[in-house]
């Protein structure tokens, strides 16, 4: 019984459910059987006591005490359970949902050609999908399942009756254009963290033109992924963002808390690029989006914020002076951190809060106390400790790891292509400054013109800073 089905689903189940499911097996309708009910109080009570699962001696003793053991009837027993617990499982989440539930009972009374009863169902389901927040794949599709249920009553009545074929393809087309989007919005995230994955994004050039020359975008399901996907496609056409910024403050009461994430993802993704290409006014959007995405509790999913948005927002505080913001937000929100990352992820922030605020002895302490598994939080602890020891004047040690972290970008061959360029273009840079000429205003000159040209790169700012110092 170690590791079956039956013992995961039993250990995950709430004491409610419990209790619900132990009356559901003692209905003759679901269950008629004892050793069902014995076997599954018996697992609850182990379960609860021990993370570990009984084996299934253990369990047919507590069954069957008198009984010799029996494989084979044992696992007729477990299946048995398996299988009403399962039925518990679908018939509770689809009686949770009403509109489903209606739309159900208007398919079963059309087959039953009981048209009263069709058409209160109908109604009622109709009225539930509308009074529901939600426009988004859920309040499509639906639209055109009550659509398409109204179409076949009417043709089984009679061939000449008036059809509702052109509202039945409009709510079908909607359905499929928002979807269409919203795949291949992920389709894009995921390639640029897998480059070496390709995807065929099929009608998709098709559902772009579509969509946005047929009123569709009054939809706030596809505009929303349109205007999504075309600012990531086009990030230099900043009017996409614009639109994007504006459906994710003001229409999404109508998306689930998991689609919600993800277009604030998105939009912070999109304003960290813009950051990285000196546009801070990005750093001002992208902390409204923290703001309201943790007031909202939207950017802390299953009680937790992952590292990186908890990074990124203290970088974009920093970004802009917004200091006494990213000691409050690493205070407040670190506890939402995942346990085994916490000190890691907070001892990072703490050393750019400190080193921002030119405190260089505490940010270099945290920085070499802690070692980090992050890629990308290794990578901007180094070029922070680079910043140190060039402004300290410890060139020995600056030279040193400039080569340590060359040959660390070299060897990282998951890291985002465009970012391992700008930081190799940083390192070029580097090199650089440490045997720039300070008194030679030609060689200047010519330095600070690299960096104000070369693309993609990091650190432009306190490049162009040390330059312009050294003259």
């Amino acid at each position: 019984m170690q590791k079956s089905i039956l013992s995961e689903i039993v250990h995950a189940l709430e004491r409610k459910e419990v209790r619900d499911i132990q009356k559901w097996l003692q209905s003759p309708a679901h269950n008629q059987r004892q050793d069902v009910i014995r076997l599954f109080d018996y697992l609850c009570q182990n379960l609860a006591d021990d993370d570990e699962s009984p084996e299934k001696d253990k369990a047919w003793k507590a069954v069957f005490p008198a009984q010799p053991y029996d494989d084979a009837y044992m696992r007729q027993v477990m299946f048995f359970l398996l299988k009403a617990i399962e039925e518990y499982l679908v018939f509770t989440d689809f009686t949770a949902d009403k509109v489903q539930y209606h739309l159900s009972l208007t398919r079963i009374y059309r087959k039953r050609k009981l048209e009263k009863a069709y058409k209160q169902a109908h109604r009622m389901g109709s009225e539930k999908l509308e009074r529901q927040p939600l426009r988004n794949t859920y309040y499509l599709l639906n639209k055109f399942f009550l659509e398409q249920e109204e179409h076949e009553l009417r043709m089984s009545i009679t061939q000449h009756a008036p059809a509702n074929l052109q509202e039945t393809a409009d709510a079908l087309e909607k359905w499929f254009i928002e979807e269409r989007l919203r795949i291949s919005k992920d389709m894009l995230a995921h390639h640029r963290i897998y480059q070496k994955i390709s995807y065929n994004h099929g009608l998709l050039e098709e559902a772009l033109l579509y969509a946005s020359r047929n009123k569709m975008l009054e939809e706030p399901a596809i505009a929303a992924y349109y205007f999504t996907y075309m600012a990531l496609i086009n990030p230099s056409e900043e009017t996409y963002f614009d639109k994007m910024e504006q459906l994710i403050h003001t229409k999404m009461e109508h998306f689930g808390p998991s689609e919600v994430r993800t277009f604030y993802l998105a939009a912070l993704n999109y304003c960290a690029a813009k950051v990285n290409q000196g546009n801070l006014d990005y750093c001002r959007r992208a902390l409204n989006f923290y703001r309201q995405g943790l007031e909202t509790g939207i950017l802390i999913e299953n009680n937790q914020i992952t590292s990186y948005t908890f990074s990124n927002a203290v970088a974009f505080a920093m970004r802009i002076g917004e200091f006494d913001w990213a000691e409050n937000f690493i205070d407040k929100y670190q506890q939402f951190l995942e346990e085994k990352r916490r000190n890691g992820t907070v001892n990072f922030s703490l050393s750019r809060l400190y080193f921002e605020k030119g405190d260089y002895d505490k940010a270099q302490r945290y920085l070499v106390e802690f070692e980090y598994d992050d890629m990308l939080q290794n990578i901007v602890a180094k070029t922070m400790l680079l910043k140190i020891y060039y402004e300290q004047d410890e060139l020995d040690a600056f030279e040193s790891l400039l080569e340590s972290l060359r040959i660390y970008l070299q060897r990282k061959e998951a890291l985002d292509p465009a970012r391992k360029s700008a930081y190799k273009n940083l390192i070029s840079l580097m090199k650089k400054l440490l045997h720039l000429n300070p008194y030679s205003k030609a060689q200047t000159e010519r330095l600070r013109q690299l960096i104000t040209s070369t693309n993609p790169l990091m650190e432009r700012d306190w490049l162009l800073k040390q330059v312009d110092g050294r003259r």
